[in-house]
């Protein structure tokens, strides 16, 4: 049954567009929550609250689901080409987040497999992630045999890269684990190009991310001030960053996702026109006819977004905070920019706009 179980659910994760598969047992990771714990005492989680908390369930599938048997591990591919740089106005999306929000996606995608016909009252009592509970899933995807553990800190697949997604279910169903080979024998060798095209220095040691210096740290999860000795090398990321990725020699053959919804033409692609979100800025105009004006010249937006702005901004006479709030929502809806914030999300097309290219000497 076990056997029979795994073959049919990994064919339907294969229908539905998954790129790999695999079965684990929920039993901790002590190993891996000894060394997030040494990471995290280093300093190199920053701010992150979540990452913070003083009980971690990180490595413990049992404090998410009682009875956990079983992990069901799901592999999707994001990758898109990017093309050239539009203009100097454009700053550049991180690759995961070119299309719609990747935790909305997936977890439609796994409420699918779940309602499959064939898996019927299967994972009656299970639960079902994609980043969005502070589990240490590259450990628990490396454990299964989803990739190994790059100088990057990223998990990194032989036959796929690491332009991936993780999704996992927690299931109380004893499901044999997939027999994978050892991913501790297979490494990055000599090669420490990550390390090295790091313009601020976020990759210290190997295998360790510090957060504090990480250009999608401070683009995406920092909302205060940056310090402007990291700034400075943020380049043309606006949000987000895929240096380390793109240098890496297992990206060389990446191939474009399945997934309508991760293409570029689902979101707001690899490049966006920063005055576009600077319009959003408090202040910039003084009356509301002047703001509908510009905003019905943006190129950034569906037609049914711009329709729903334009009601909204009918029943204001006055431009506040909270107005371009809504408007912010609206324009920035279902896609991963709505994660910074609008203010963070000003700041972070300004420190871009202002950005001057090193001459060489």
């Amino acid at each position: 049954m076990s056997q029979s179980l795994a073959q049919t659910i990994k064919a339907i994760a294969k229908e539905i567009g998954f790129n790999d598969v695999k079965f684990i047992s929920a039993k901790p990771l002590l190993e891996s929550e000894k060394n997030f714990l040494a990471w995290r005492s280093k300093g190199y989680a920053a701010e992150m609250n979540y990452l913070l908390k003083e009980n971690p369930i990180h490595a413990r599938p049992e404090f998410l689901l009682e009875d956990a048997k079983t992990i069901i591990m799901f592999s999707a591919n994001y990758y898109s080409e990017c093309p050239t740089r539009p203009s100097l106005e454009h700053g550049r999306i991180a690759s995961y987040a070119v299309g719609l929000d990747y935790h909305k996606v997936l977890r439609k995608k796994i409420k699918e497999l779940i309602a499959h016909p064939e898996l019927k009252d299967v994972f009656a009592k299970s639960k079902f992630f994609t980043d969005a509970v502070p589990l240490l899933e590259k450990s628990f995807a490396k454990k299964a045999g989803l990739g190994f553990r790059g100088r990057n800190s990223l998990l990194i697949s032989r036959e796929n890269g690491s332009f991936n997604f993780i999704a996992e279910i927690i299931t109380d169903i004893e499901i044999e684990a997939d027999k994978t080979i050892d991913t501790n024998a297979i490494t990055c060798g000599n090669c420490t190009r990550c390390m090295d095209i790091c313009p601020t220095e976020a990759l210290p040691e190997e295998y360790q991310l510090d957060a504090r210096k990480c250009i999608s740290y401070h683009t995406i999860e920092n909302r205060g001030e940056i310090p402007k000795d990291l700034s400075d090398k943020f380049g043309e990321w606006f949000f987000g960053c895929d240096l380390c990725q793109n240098i890496c020699p297992y990206n060389k053959k990446s191939i474009p996702s399945t997934f309508d919804e991760f293409r570029p033409e689902s979101g707001f692609g690899h490049w966006f026109y920063l005055p576009e979100i600077v319009d959003l800025e408090f202040g910039r105009f003084n009356k509301i006819s002047k703001l509908q004006e510009q905003l019905e010249k943006h190129k950034y937006i569906h037609q049914e977004s711009l329709t729903l702005i334009k009601k909204l901004c009918e029943k204001h006479s006055d431009i506040s905070e909270d107005l371009l709030e809504q408007i912010f929502q609206i324009k920035f809806a279902r896609t991963p920019l709505l994660r910074p914030k609008r203010k963070a999300l000003i700041r972070n097309a300004k420190i871009v706009l202002n950005y001057k290219i090193p001459t060489s000497p």
